[in-house]
């Protein structure tokens, strides 16, 4: 381990952090306001609202915010929604689809390949982006284009990704008004933030960050925390520059519990985090309690992770705040800079030289 005084004081932490994440960590509540501000002032033409179905084209931390939204709307939206990370398009797309082309780079090329069909089958299309060559091709189409400017990696600005496609569907009337719950969110997280900042006394995400050192974190959770889960697995990848896996219940009540006695070397190689809300299913609850006591048995560690709050969008939102704060002190315990992605620039240079 680098030395765990690292993330003992504000001072280390800072000169740790080369790049900033900790602040883009914290601006997590001004991210959310700025694209509820920003999906208020948009001029959204109607015909976008008559649809049969929504689809949308984003990968990694431009994707993640509209799989949260899919599964926190899932109870209230009119029509179907999905999430496509690949090239092209599916099938069923076409002049009845409202498709939601999101990169944060404007230039990520699998959305670019969907946005291009999606052109060609006159589907009706909204971007999210900061520029890039997808808003030049949008604003030359004459399509609609929604636009932030915020300098982070794009798993940074989780805020823009889940407000700005949370305001859309409200503005175009697939879902009811979420400003209240927003803003009630957002108080819950000040509360949360007072207890994981760098210079909190007494810190669970420091705490776990220690016990996660040297481990490969799996993480559990059902419905929309299942989605999370995808989310929080990506967090430990990319920050702290640490394997990671997830799985989604109750679907590993199928087969996964029945892998947990081996390899043995799991024993101490994994480390199990259940995400768990208080909304869940009572038998999804009482699924992770079973879980709970097979993983005991095999001998493999494990910790829930439980925000109550106001909604679920609330609980979702204190889970990114906390995991994102673990995913950062762990970066450093593994002494790395929580914002580099050497290895992502290098996989994007070789597909460029082909």
């Amino acid at each position: 381990m680098t030395d765990p005084t690292v993330i003992e004081t504000v001072e280390s932490i800072r000169r740790a952090d080369v790049a900033n994440m900790l602040d883009r960590i914290k601006e997590l509540p001004r991210q959310l306001r700025d694209a509820r501000a920003i999906t208020r002032a948009a001029t959204l033409p109607p015909p976008y609202s008559d649809v049969r179905q929504i689809i949308v084209l984003g990968m990694g931390g431009s994707a993640i915010g509209a799989d949260l939204a899919a599964a926190l709307l899932a109870g209230e939206l009119k029509v179907p929604m999905t999430v496509h990370r690949d090239y092209g398009l599916p099938a069923y797309v076409g002049r009845d689809t409202l498709v939601i082309a999101s990169s944060y780079s404007g230039n990520t090329e699998e959305t670019l390949s969907g946005f291009a069909e999606a052109r060609a089958r006159g589907a009706r299309i909204l971007v999210l982006t900061t520029g890039g060559s997808l808003k030049e091709q949008a604003v030359a189409a004459g399509l609609p284009v929604l636009t932030f400017s915020y300098k982070a990696s794009p798993r940074a600005a989780l805020g823009y990704s889940l407000g700005l496609v949370l305001g859309v569907l409200d503005r175009l009337g697939f879902v009811r008004d979420h400003g209240a719950e927003v803003e009630a969110a957002i108080a819950d997280l000040a509360k949360l933030e007072e207890r994981v900042h760098e210079g909190a006394r007494t810190n669970d995400a420091k705490a776990l960050a220690v016990a996660l050192f040297g481990k490969v974190p799996f993480i559990y959770g059902a419905g929309t925390l299942g989605v999370m889960a995808r989310r929080v697995k990506g967090q430990f990848n990319e920050n702290a520059k640490n394997w990671a896996a997830f799985d989604v219940m109750s679907e590993l009540n199928h087969n996964a519990v029945v892998g947990f006695p081996n390899p043995k070397v799991a024993r101490d190689a994994l480390v199990v985090l259940c995400l768990e809300s208080v909304r869940d299913d009572p038998r999804q609850k009482l699924r992770f309690v079973v879980t709970k006591e097979l993983l005991g048995r095999a001998g493999v560690a494990h910790h829930t992770l439980s925000f109550p709050g106001s909604s679920l969008l609330s609980e979702v939102l204190q889970l990114v705040l906390f995991t994102d704060y673990v995913t950062f002190y762990l970066a450093l315990l593994n002494g790395a800079d929580p914002s580099e992605v050497r290895s992502i620039d290098y996989l994007k240079g070789r597909l460029a030289r082909g």
